[in-house]
């Protein structure tokens, strides 16, 4: 058998991709991996869809939704599959087979916060019933191997935990902690009357314990690293946005332009998302408050690139597991923006390359993104995005968190810059009236 050098390998990984794209979400799942056999051997792949093949579905997303509506759905589907060289051969010699699942739920801030009322004995109004849903589905739920993750309110709120005058992130982190030891009986449990086994103060020296491990983590300085280049895209989108003399295809291109640039990268989920407000902005409500520009509108944008990146990291969840397991995350949210915003960019399937760690999120309207970008950029920039060569060494290099903050701060004196003039000219107009 021929080795296969890295510059063949990552090329038939963005094959494994192109022939998801290219097949009919209608058509089976067995055809995607029969007629492409050769392009998928060594990945792995997680499909959503709604044309269940019954021999290869292992989860129904549909049921855990209506079980607990708080949680959310990575995936668009209504069920899902797997693959993997050994779990398709054994499925094909033995019939359906057991796949070793996990599930993991996360929390947005919203749902976080929620835990550190509760926790202190608080009140939590009319979302009580909904909140004791969700508690009850994670005890209950230990039982369908689900896990329960709450390491992105972390991470969202981990610079924030560094400020001694705030306590929330603190006193959030310690009532999840302290969830781990709630004392629960399904037929007993009272959701105004919670009772602990473990005391607020060994549960503040395992948050402190926590909270240190996270701040020295190379790898979640990476993940805040990742985000700020999500935030980089969005807010460079929302600039292109602004140049009127700029068309659609223009403002595509240039944000690739500006991709390779700042971040050395070709980030596609981000400028995915970049291009859901270029060409859909209007009709979606998740972007409406950036609809005009004021100065509250810095503060939105860092709102939304941590909500986006809040979908970027259940990739990070879904491809998290040794080879042959999988996991299947969800998110759980009492903020209905999340909600919308899955809607608005609905996952269809993850390809996981294990050897050299790569991981390749493809979204159920893709086809239509990568038919918008190849329209809008030219051949010698397309030709450099294709070479081989070219993604390994990208792939190779990182900007620096000083090169980020730099690039940020110089698109946000732009912002600041372009509402100060819109400010300036109202008031011109006020004045001439």
């Amino acid at each position: 058998m021929q080795i296969e050098n890295p510059q063949q390998r990552i090329m038939r990984l963005q094959n494994a991709v192109d022939a998801i794209l290219m097949h009919d979400p209608s058509d089976s799942f067995r055809n995607l991996i029969e007629n492409n056999s050769t392009i998928f051997k060594g990945f792995r792949l997680v499909y959503s869809t709604n044309n269940l093949d019954a021999e290869f579905l292992h989860s129904s997303l549909r049921k855990i939704e209506e079980h607990c509506p708080t949680l959310k759905k990575y995936f668009y589907g209504t069920g899902m599959l797997f693959y993997s060289d050994e779990l398709y051969a054994a499925t094909k010699s033995k019939g359906r087979i057991e796949i070793p699942l996990d599930y993991s739920l996360s929390l947005d801030s919203n749902a976080a916060e929620k835990f550190r009322v509760w926790e202190n004995g608080g009140s939590l109004d009319k979302e009580e019933g909904r909140f004791e849903g969700l508690v009850r589905f994670i005890k209950e739920g230990k039982e369908r191997r689900f896990n329960f993750d709450y390491s992105f309110f972390i991470i969202e709120n981990l610079i924030d935990s560094m400020k001694l005058e705030n306590q929330r992130p603190f006193n959030t982190i310690r009532a999840l902690k302290r969830f781990d030891y709630l004392e629960y009986e399904k037929n007993s449990f009272d959701i105004g009357n919670p009772k602990f086994a473990e005391s607020l103060e060994e549960a503040g020296k395992r948050t402190i314990e926590t909270l240190h491990a996270f701040h020295s983590s190379s790898d979640i300085k990476g993940l805040l690293n990742r985000r700020k280049g999500l935030y980089l895209i969005l807010l460079k989108a929302v600039l292109l946005r602004e140049q009127k003399d700029l068309d659609f295809g223009k403002q595509l291109e240039m944000l690739v332009e500006y991709s390779l640039d700042a971040l050395d990268a070709f980030a596609k989920t981000e400028i995915y998302f970049a291009w859901k407000l270029l060409k859909y902005g209007k009709d979606l409500r998740f972007f409406n408050p950036i609809s005009q520009l004021s100065k509250k509108s810095l503060h939105s944008i860092k709102g939304m690139a941590w909500d986006l990146f809040a979908v970027r990291y259940q990739e990070t969840l879904a491809s998290k597991s040794k080879i042959g397991d999988f996991y299947v995350p969800f998110f759980a949210s009492f903020d209905n923006k999340f909600v919308e915003l899955a809607q608005a960019c609905p996952i269809r399937a993850v390809v996981i390359d294990d050897i050299d760690k790569r991981v390749i999120t493809i979204h159920l309207d893709e086809h239509e993104f990568m038919v918008d970008l190849n329209k809008s950029i030219t051949d010698n920039l397309s030709r450099k995005l294709q070479d081989p060569n070219e993604k390994i060494r990208r792939m190779s290099k990182k900007p620096t968190e000083e090169d980020l903050d730099r690039r940020a701060d110089e698109l946000e004196q732009m912002l600041e810059s372009i509402v100060n003039k819109s400010k300036h000219a109202d008031a011109v107009s006020c004045a001439s009236v």
